[in-house]
């Protein structure tokens, strides 16, 4: 090996651990939790082939990196390389450019696929969406034939790679600090075959769809969806609890899975009864809207001794952290609503918001402690400097979680107040609930 090209393999893995860790770190700061199903699947070496659906734009390649245990090169449009916020973590990542026919010459593909086989043939992993965009469609839209073509040409070259279905299901994609589940499904076998082989690309092409349809949430609307998990969540939850709580997304996935792909058969077979418990569904959601409830709530019995533990508890909690939230509000603020502010421009492109917010938060937020780390050398000199350094994104950090803890204790203590201020609706709730599970457990038996 000649000394450049050692170097070079050097700079490459410390740009990768630098890749990795800005991705858990962001990831940390965008997402309240995240969730991972499935890792043992991915083989600790051997070239390997991501798949994964592709609904939160740059969002879906952040949580790849930071959540896989193996880092992928990337496949990403051509025209990403343009975007001076993008290119630079493009660059860091060391992801590949694809040219599409509507905006280039496809010809230059061939290198990006040159590439992605040696990659595979050192025994490296590649990732890539397959829908071909990033879209704000609650399904899979159809699959373009690139990742079966690099797996069947890189076989050929002698990389038969393992190519792993990638499920990423978001609890609410676009806002900050919501959930997410990262699923990986089995392995698909690449066959023996040529990647000029059309019959061949189109059999693997479908496999690739049918991994990734086994680990997403796949609908005809976002109502169907919604309807969709509602009766999950009343399928599966216990009629009664002591307090509220909401299960984790990977509790309910399956349930969802299943329910999402038997909703079209048990219209088709009973659509009168389907067609009156979506009209409860939709009832039911009105209610939990008007009066700010949700599922959980309704299911709770709030025994006192509870009620009075979960309030010893988290007002001392947030008495001690509000002089540090305070410090990290005024420090981080401006950046903070600025960050809004961008976003608000693309709201209604659903699967741009969680984007525009985490590009725009890199750059401000770093560049407001800048300009405060100087306001604080000029006044105390380099030990200013240094304690701003360090208070600035630390009490940023504690303003986040208190007003997350804030914003829950008040949410709880409000809807616990509700239903006992409205004890007529909260009875209309219940009764609702109850009958549109019995009315499940019967379609589902």
């Amino acid at each position: 090996m000649s000394r450049a090209h050692s170097g070079s393999s050097v700079v490459r893995r410390v740009l990768d651990r630098a890749a990795r860790a800005l991705a858990r770190v962001l990831l940390a700061v965008f997402f309240r939790s995240t969730e991972v199903e499935g890792l043992e699947r991915v083989p600790a070496d051997g070239p390997v082939l991501f798949v994964a659906n592709h609904g939160n734009a740059l969002i879906d390649a952040l949580v790849l990196v930071a959540l896989l245990p193996r880092l992928p090169r990337f496949l990403a449009k051509h025209t990403l390389w343009q975007n001076p916020a993008v290119w630079p973590l493009l660059q860091l990542a060391g992801a590949l450019p694809v040219y599409r026919a509507h905006e280039g010459d496809t010809a230059r593909n061939q290198e990006t696929f040159a590439r992605c086989f040696e990659e595979l043939g050192g025994g490296g992993a590649v990732a890539l969406f397959p829908e071909g965009i990033s879209h704000d469609r609650p399904a899979l839209q159809p699959l373009r034939t690139g990742a079966a073509r690099i797996a069947l040409g890189a076989a050929a070259a002698g990389a038969r790679a393992v190519i792993l279905p990638i499920g990423l299901t978001f609890d609410d994609k676009r806002s900050f600090r919501s959930r997410l589940l990262l699923c990986v499904g089995d392995p698909i076998a690449v066959e023996g075959a040529s990647a000029d082989d059309a019959q061949a690309v189109r059999a693997l092409t479908d496999a690739i769809e049918a991994g990734l349809r086994a680990v997403t949430l796949n609908a005809d609307s976002w109502q169907t969806a919604q309807l969709v998990a509602r009766a999950a969540e009343i399928y599966a939850a216990a009629p009664e609890r002591a307090m509220p709580g909401e299960a984790a997304l990977h509790e309910r996935f399956t349930l969802r899975h299943s329910f999402g792909e038997g909703y079209e058969s048990a219209r088709a077979a009973e659509p009168e009864r389907v067609a009156a418990l979506e009209a409860m569904a939709r009832r039911y959601e009105l209610l939990l809207e008007a009066f700010g409830l949700r599922d959980d709530h309704i299911t709770s019995n709030y025994p006192w001794a509870y009620v009075a533990g979960y309030v010893s508890e988290s007002v001392p909690s947030l008495v001690a952290r509000l002089p540090f939230a305070a410090v990290g509000y005024l420090l981080n603020a401006i950046p903070y609503h600025v960050v809004g502010r961008i976003a608000a421009f693309v709201e209604d492109e659903g699967d741009q918001p969680a984007t525009f917010k985490l590009l725009a938060g890199v750059f401000l937020f770093p560049i407001t402690w800048a300009i405060e780390i100087a306001l604080a050398a000029s006044a105390w000199g380099a030990a200013g400097a240094l304690a701003m350094a360090v208070i600035a994104p630390a009490t940023g950090w504690v303003a986040l979680r208190f007003y997350e803890r804030n914003e829950s204790f008040w949410s709880e203590s409000l809807a616990y107040l509700t239903l006992r201020a409205v004890p007529h609706r909260a009875a209309e709730l219940r009764v609702l609930r109850r009958m549109m599970r019995e009315e499940l457990v019967s379609l589902v038996g």
